[in-house]
């Protein structure tokens, strides 16, 4: 395996995760964010979440638009997973036997270890390494990377990878115990270990990324195979609401990720409704959007009660620039599905952009709702703080905009949104004291 290759990728994955954590959107900057893809996924999981004795939906999921087959933890308690892995998984107890893996490097306490190790600038080894990595990722190549590392310091680069070999073998553990207590085959997890083992053979360009970032594959199938010899007969088989849900997860990813013709010639049974579901998405993708209209309306004939048609629905009319309309839609989509962030906040914007005055209120409890449902998510924020404007509530939206600024990493803008809150008269405390604390923790060092 290259070493480079490993770290350049680690390097990389960190650099992109910080542009997402401030990039809002459907689908952005490689992100989709999806109700219904990641509540979905948060179901296929939520018995390994149980057997890890986290609270229900303590564990987020978040999709990568990447054709790599992929997943890794980072941040606090975190998924992300590759749009890759989840279409070319051949069972749903691939998809999730990856997922418990991961929930083990989560267990083990992994992500917050590595970023500890990372961060000690007081280590000339990790200051080296952490140097190396910049270069490799910035496309310095290995040569310019492995120059930093000479006199021994590549020594630190050797045990981060160590430490990853480690951390995997740990991962399996907790994960193939997790597979046990929800009576969960790992035969998935077998069979895609042996497509990896299969890879050592290839060069390196034809290598999948798990290959690459998930050291040990020979090792591991072994392990895998042991396990599923001995545990699989005690296992039961997946139930069919977990994998028609699977199924159709799969469904509407295809349907986002592939190119629409490829979606309308693959979906063509007009009876099935997950072949409705990719088709209108298909034609929403293409611009065609009275057409994705009439299939998505076709599709409520035959399942009124799905909450994700609606919010679709709404969607398609909020791009035809019906606000109303489109408002009116998500109302029953959050009328079937309460407290869903993403579908609140497009409510929001549904409700500001049909421009009654009569609408605000209902727009500012809907996304105060959005914004306390994904408290870090910006584009939440920015969108509460146009409608506290457009209401009049100047305070509440620079306190709000202010917020946003902290969590793009704008302090500078944060500290002038701040200090324009407490210059308004009559400022409630909790406003008040909001904005101080702002001053007290960014404004000093500002100065």
């Amino acid at each position: 395996m290259n070493m480079m290759l490993m770290i350049r990728h680690y390097a990389v994955r960190l650099v992109v995760l910080l542009l997402f954590a401030s990039l809002p959107g459907v689908v952005s900057a490689g992100m989709i964010r999806d109700t219904e893809l990641e509540s979905g996924l948060q179901k296929l999981m939520a018995p390994l979440v149980k057997a890890a004795g986290y609270p229900p939906g303590a564990i987020a999921v978040r999709i990568i638009i990447d054709p790599n087959y992929n997943a890794f933890v980072a941040g606090k308690q975190i998924i992300y997973v590759h749009s890759g892995l989840l279409l070319e998984a051949q069972s749903t107890e691939e998809i999730i036997g990856v997922l418990a893996h991961e929930i083990g490097h989560l267990k083990a306490g992994h992500v917050p270890r590595r970023d500890a190790a990372i961060a000690d600038a007081n280590s000339a080894n990790a200051l080296a390494a952490l140097a190396a990595i910049a270069i490799a990722a910035g496309g310095g190549g290995g040569d310019a990377a492995a120059g930093v590392l000479i006199g021994g310091q590549d020594q630190a680069t050797r045990k981060l990878l160590q430490t990853i070999r480690y951390d995997e073998a740990v991962a399996d553990e907790l994960g193939l115990s997790l597979l046990d207590k929800t009576g969960i085959s790992a035969s998935g997890l077998r069979d895609m270990m042996q497509r990896m083992a299969a890879q050592r053979a290839l060069p390196e360009s034809r290598q999948s990324r798990y290959y690459q970032t998930h050291p040990g594959a020979v090792e591991r199938l072994g392990v895998y195979q042991d396990h599923v010899n001995r545990k699989d007969r005690e296992a039961t088989p997946l139930a069919d609401d977990i994998l028609t849900l699977a199924a159709r997860l799969k469904t509407k990813l295809r349907a986002y990720v592939e190119p629409p013709q490829s979606v309308l010639t693959q979906f063509t049974d007009e009876t099935v409704p997950g072949h409705l579901y990719a088709r209108s998405i298909a034609r929403y993708r293409r611009g065609e959007l009275e057409a994705a209209l009439a299939v998505i309306d076709r599709l409520i004939d035959m399942v009124p009660d799905d909450p994700f048609f609606h919010e679709f629905r709404g969607d398609i009319l909020l791009s035809m620039a019906q606000p109303n309309a489109s408002a009116l839609a998500y109302e029953t989509a959050i009328s079937l599905r309460p407290d869903s962030p993403q579908i609140l906040l497009n409510y929001g914007r549904s409700l500001i952009a049909g421009g009654r005055a009569d609408d605000f209120t209902k727009a500012i409890s809907a996304l105060e709702k959005a914004r306390n449902g994904e408290a870090k998510w910006a584009f939440a924020h920015r969108q509460l703080a146009i409608a506290y404007g457009r209401a009049g509530r100047l305070a509440d939206a620079d306190m709000t905009l202010a917020e946003e600024a902290l969590l793009t990493g704008d302090t500078q803008q944060a500290i002038k949104m701040a200090r324009r809150t407490l210059s308004y008269e009559n400022l409630r405390d909790e406003l008040q004291n909001r904005a101080n604390d702002i001053l007290f923790r960014y404004g000093a060092a500002a100065k």
